[in-house]
């Protein structure tokens, strides 16, 4: 039975709260952090830091974490109570790789919770198994390179067997090697300048003069580069709508949509709106932008971004972009930003992981298309169709294209070059958009844009 305490929590009783729900409830981290941030009021700029650091680098490292789990454990690793589990890794993590937490008080708080969320046999297992990882943690045995070379990356850089067999077969050794290594590595921040409020030269002085070392991106014309940015919580200029966050990759997709002022676009699975407001700022704010989502939190969440950037064009459908439409609406430009794995962002999801199963490619390209069918039809003659995701898997990139293509003679792949600036060029392969980690040092994404042709 949990015990409860009157203190206020701490960041690593916070930071177990949050695994607790990832492994119960499947939510986001990045929303369960900033909701904890808001939950949390006394939490200060060290503690708030020191909560990320835990949280990412617990869900980055999971799988080799567990694997010292395993080695140290008298229980059955599939019998372990789940929180006490989340415990152990809580524990593990600092002691593996936070060197400047003290041993000891690294354990003393892990067999704290213990203590608190399952009393003294808890405790005393948590303490046991951790002050065994410090005695002989330089006698691990990891699985052997000479082996099984997939187990080997799967256990030494955390991620999940089947992605490593499958990337292995694709890629190679050495390269599936760079991408772990890249994936388990903290993600930049990115913001792209709010164009309605000023230009990205103006922003990078303003930021300059708040001693921060903004540096413009090589791509997207909108991009800034943070070098060791404070909290978010803290940057500047965020609440008055002057930027907001959004990766590189991801700034790029309103480029190949090219919308322009007075048409009427839809943008579709549309939340949290950060390329809904990107297409509304190339369009000057001018025309029309209907934001299809399933939820009215996620309608509030595109209306609240819509109001922090003093965007007004933005109308809000609550639907299924699977499902019809009303039957009055034709559109200029549709975007299809299509719910998928979510693998070409693990650097800032890690908890994706852990999340998606092999199973899931086919069932998430059966909902891509289905989405992709159903909105063609709302799509006027010379419209352009624009299919995005931020994935890696050509079962939910090329194959789906394919697919599509191959059903529908009204539509071709529309020549990109002759679309999108110079420097996005190096990115076209095979007509589509594709960026890859770690090679292009962004977000994996994938862009195909369509044109109806008939």
């Amino acid at each position: 039975m949990r015990k409860s305490s009157g203190k206020a929590k701490n960041p690593r009783a916070i930071c177990l709260e949050i695994l607790n729900q990832i492994e119960k409830r499947g939510d986001h981290l990045d929303r369960l952090l900033s909701d904890s941030f808001k939950r949390y009021r006394h939490l200060h700029s060290l503690d708030r830091a020191f909560l990320t650091e835990l949280a990412y680098g617990i869900l980055r490292w999971r799988e080799r974490l567990d694997w010292v789990i395993r080695h140290f454990s008298d229980i059955p690793f599939e019998r372990i109570d789940r929180e006490i589990l989340n415990i152990l890794r809580l524990g593990l993590y600092q002691l593996q790789f936070l060197s400047k937490i003290p041993s000891p008080a690294a354990v003393h708080e892990a067999v704290e919770l213990a203590k608190r969320y399952r009393g003294q046999k808890g405790a005393g297992f948590v303490n046991a198994l951790l002050r065994s990882f410090i005695r002989e943690k330089d006698h691990i045995s990891y699985p052997d390179i000479h082996q099984d070379e997939a187990l080997h990356l799967s256990i030494l850089y955390s991620h999940p067997l089947w992605v490593v067999r499958r990337w292995i077969q694709e890629f190679g050794f050495e390269q599936t090697l760079r991408i772990c290594n890249f994936n388990n590595q903290i993600s930049p921040l990115v913001l792209r300048t709010n164009t309605l409020k000023m230009d990205r030269e103006e922003l990078l002085k303003r930021l300059k003069e708040k001693d921060l070392s903004p540096f413009p991106t090589l791509v997207s014309r909108e991009g800034i580069l943070l070098n060791s940015p404070p909290p978010v919580s803290e940057l500047p200029f965020l609440k008055e709508g002057y930027f907001i966050i959004q990766d590189e990759a991801s700034q790029c997709v309103a480029s190949i949509v090219d919308p322009r002022p007075g048409e009427r676009i839809l943008d579709a699975c549309a939340s949290p709106g950060g390329k809904t407001t990107h297409l509304a700022q190339k369009m000057k704010d001018t025309g029309e932008i209907y934001a299809l989502d399933l939820t009215k939190e996620k309608h509030r969440r595109i209306q609240e971004l819509c109001h922090r950037l003093g965007i007004k064009m933005v109308k809000t459908i609550l639907g299924d972009a699977t499902k019809p439409l009303p039957k009055s609406l034709r559109f200029d430009r549709i975007l299809a930003d299509v719910p998928c794995s979510g693998f070409g962002t693990l650097r800032r999801n890690p908890d994706l992981k852990w999340r998606r199963k092999e199973e899931d490619l086919r069932r998430l390209s059966e909902l891509q298309l289905a989405i992709l069918e159903n909105l063609s039809s709302y799509l006027k003659t010379g419209g352009i169709l624009v299919y995005s995701t931020c994935t890696v898997f050509r079962e939910e990139n090329e194959e789906v294209i394919e697919r599509f293509l191959g059903n529908h003679s009204e539509f071709r792949l529309d020549p990109l070059r002759e679309v999108l600036p110079p420097e996005y060029h190096p990115f076209i392969d095979q007509g589509f958009f594709k960026t890859f980690p770690p090679k292009d040092e962004m977000d994996g994404f994938f862009v195909a844009r369509l044109k109806k042709i008939g």
